[in-house]
């Protein structure tokens, strides 16, 4: 069996993906008979346009830059992310190249979503365009795989694969599945199979993401795509753990399992160009646990990646570090856990000290007293430079009706342990919650200015009704009087709107939102930080 794993684009060119690393390393102790091989086409997709851009095939216009200009500056962003040495740069001067980077993503992403889905639906797209999408494939229809894979964290990925898979569809034969975060916390996902494409022509055939993906794959990935690679014939998919698929126009769901989550391998990063990112040295991400150990929070969905909250041997965390630092010569790290609660993390700190690791690492932690002064020093000695906090409001009773557990007293002291400490604070605000009123976005506002000086990154957004979370189960319980799928929604593209009958007006969020947007710039070190974060642990570590 030949498996190819697939990093969709696109995800920021920053660090290498991680649920791919793991998986290949699953497949490759686990399944001897499987030949896995695994294509970062995310990276690929940016480097093949930088390649494009500069050789004037492709040309692309940046705010207040002719297309001369803009390509001259892409390259200069581009050359300086990757040689960036922040003890010898001044701050703005990383500022303006990422701002010019940032500028290029936001323009080329939306150009490139837009050619992905005319050419998924049969609308015709330049020919160089064409192109560049089939050229992202050529690597992976070169060994020629028996099974595709395609990992999706994000809802705008979902284009880009669709796309890709049909493409893979023309020149080969192999089976094709997609899984990943994005598919995870879907509520229903099997209705993106069976869901019609819009169509420019009512008369045409509908449209169906089955015809390009065979299988979908909610959920932890290891055991079915274990599974799935030892099928003999169509009868064997009902014993594939999370498998979704049809057959005979039928659906069927197949039972969810998780893996033994100490059976998990160091994740395997010799497939990836780790010297293309765009960091001067490698950020790797690994994670100590799968799942949520709170799962409340009434605005998320992230939770459902995992049917529970399991975490690793901190030995086996600290070995694996200590495995990754060798085999890759890497010092930078990212834990991806959804959190880090305050008693692992001490005892996470300690093994690193015991085992005379030198690291710097960053990793997402909840704002409670438990994260003291002692304990946040302790965390800087192992090489904490970085802790993300979902602080989201400056107002107690939103909080609450956020369930997230928290006393926003207690997030200012959390704050300030940590600063003291020495480590980076990135903080996320979320404005415009159900029900919440001017005088409480102020709340945030005030609070954000208050603690200004321990909050060195800030990301900061407006609130997204998501499908399965608990305010959309219940929306009576958040004011919300009516729910209802927006103009341009689809199947590519869901989103919500709702009514409120108390607190603010979507239109005003809005207004509020992007009348702080310089006092949001002033409270960051740079605004960049919020968004490329292996920056901010770069820039901290040096």
């Amino acid at each position: 069996m030949k498996l190819a794993l697939i990093a969709t684009p696109y995800t920021h060119p920053t660090c290498p993906p991680l649920g791919p690393a793991v998986l290949s390393a699953y497949l490759q102790k686990n399944l001897s008979a499987a030949d896995v091989s695994v294509f970062d086409l995310s990276l690929d997709y940016y480097l093949s346009a930088f390649a494009a851009i500069d050789e004037g095939s492709l040309n692309i216009k940046l705010k207040e830059m002719d297309e001369q200009t803009s390509a001259h500056n892409l390259n200069q962003a581009v050359s300086f992310l990757k040689t960036w040495q922040p003890a010898h740069s001044d701050l703005k001067e990383y500022h303006h190249w990422a701002t010019i980077f940032l500028r290029f993503e936001n323009i080329f992403n939306a150009f490139m979503a837009s050619m992905a889905e005319k050419a998924l639906t049969g609308q015709s797209i330049p020919k160089r365009i064409e192109r560049f999408f089939e050229e992202l494939i050529q690597p992976v229809l070169a060994g020629t795989p028996d099974l595709v894979g395609f990992s999706i964290l994000y809802q705008h990925q979902v284009v880009f694969a669709a796309l890709l898979a049909k493409m893979i569809k023309r020149h080969s034969t192999a089976k094709i599945i997609a899984g990943g975060a994005c598919i995870s916390v879907m509520s229903e996902p099997e209705k993106l199979l069976s869901t019609p494409l819009a169509k420019i022509d009512n008369d045409a055939p509908d449209i169906l993401l089955k015809d390009f993906f065979d299988y979908l794959l909610p959920g932890e990935g290891e055991l079915g795509l274990h599974h799935l690679c030892q099928t003999k014939s169509p009868s064997d998919l009902a014993t594939v753990p999370n498998l979704i698929y049809f057959s005979n126009n039928d659906l069927h769901i197949n039972p969810p399992a998780t893996p033994k989550i100490e059976d998990l391998p160091h994740p395997d990063f010799s497939h990836f160009k780790l010297d293309k990112y765009l960091t001067p040295e490698p950020v790797l991400p690994l994670m100590t646990s799968r799942g949520c150990p709170w799962a409340k929070c009434t605005f998320c969905t992230h939770h459902h990646s995992s049917l529970r909250y399991r975490t690793r041997r901190i030995d086996d965390c600290v070995a694996e570090i200590s495995f990754l630092q060798k085999q890759y010569d890497c010092n930078l790290f990212y834990f991806y856990d959804e959190m880090i609660p305050a008693p692992r993390f001490k005892k996470l700190a300690e093994h690193i000290i015991d085992a005379g690791l030198t690291v710097n690492y960053g990793a997402y932690a909840k704002p409670l007293k438990t994260f003291s002064a002692e304990l946040c020093h302790l965390l800087q000695r192992s090489g904490c430079r970085i802790l993300q906090w979902g602080v989201e409001s400056g107002s107690q009773r939103i909080l609450d009706l956020m369930g997230k557990g928290t006393d926003i007293q207690e997030v200012e002291k959390v704050l300030s342990n940590a600063s003291k400490a020495g480590i980076y604070n990135l903080t996320f605000v979320l404005f415009g919650f159900p029900s919440e009123t001017t005088e409480e976005l102020q709340q945030t506002l005030t609070f954000l200015d208050r603690n200004r000086t321990n909050i060195h990154a800030l990301s900061s957004g407006t609130f997204v009704l998501t499908e399965g979370s608990q305010i959309h189960r219940e929306p009576e319980n958040f004011s919300i009087s009516r729910i209802w799928k927006h103009n341009n929604s689809s199947i590519l593209y869901p989103a919500l709107d709702f009514d409120i009958n108390q607190g603010m007006t979507a239109q005003e969020v809005t207004q509020h939102f992007n009348k702080n947007q310089t006092f949001f710039s002033d409270i960051s070190l740079s605004r960049r930080f919020g968004t490329y974060r292996e920056h901010l642990l770069i820039y901290e570590s040096k």
